[in-house]
């Protein structure tokens, strides 16, 4: 069976950082960079990140509508929001848990913690990614979104399964430890051979450049 197409959606600065070395929320995008992530996440069935993630930001991105006077207000359509994560101690006070959004988690935890009733569904991490994305394609997640953090995309591309990279590059040398793909040793988790062709290239404001790639 297929598998949904997924896109990894970041802010990246030129040397590859996608938050400040002190780590907590960030988003190192514009304002046209939002506009774009709100556009891109518009099109998707769900988005997925991490425990670190959610902790760093303690919520997620909610798409809004432009109406009357350009004023933004929050859709009523919101893609389900995925936690990747095999602990289920989550601090109910943080603002995910109050967005209007529907919550599923990914766990390879068989034990199932009634008193996480914050998540509608619990789904099995059946030993890669690739298996349980075809889980996710049976319950109708045709599109998804990988918002970070670096481990979960790290997993994404060892078992090469993203279709698009869509990423805005910031004019920016941040440093720090960061990066949206994480060092590794050996070079085997990559797929050299691998070649993304360009669908798009737009500049935002603040000299930002917004490029589309899709694997070829």
């Amino acid at each position: 069976m297929s598998i949904p197409k997924v896109t990894i959606v970041i802010a990246s600065s030129l040397d590859g950082r996608i938050a400040f070395p002190q780590g907590g929320e960030s988003h190192l995008g514009s304002e046209e960079d939002k506009k774009i992530l709100n556009n891109n996440l518009s099109m998707v069935d769900a988005t997925i990140f991490g425990l670190g993630t959610l902790k760093a930001h303690q919520s997620t991105f909610l798409i809004k509508n432009r109406c009357e006077a350009n004023q933004a207000k929050i859709s009523k359509n919101q893609p389900i929001s995925i936690i990747a994560s095999n602990s289920k101690k989550f601090n109910k006070n943080w603002k995910y848990f109050r967005q209007p959004i529907r919550r599923w988690l990914i766990s390879s935890n068989r034990i199932y913690n009634s008193s996480n009733n914050d998540f509608e569904k619990e789904i099995f991490f059946d030993n890669s990614w690739g298996k349980t994305l075809i889980s996710l394609k049976k319950q109708g997640i045709n599109n998804l979104a990988l918002l970070g953090g670096t481990k979960l995309i790290n997993s994404f591309i060892k078992e090469d399964l993203i279709t698009d990279i869509k990423i805005t590059i910031i004019p920016q040398i941040i440093g720090g430890q960061y990066t949206w793909i994480p060092p590794e040793q050996s070079k085997e988790i990559f797929n050299v051979k691998r070649l993304w062709e360009i669908k798009s290239i737009k500049n935002l404001m603040n000299n930002e450049i917004h490029i589309h790639y899709k694997k070829i």
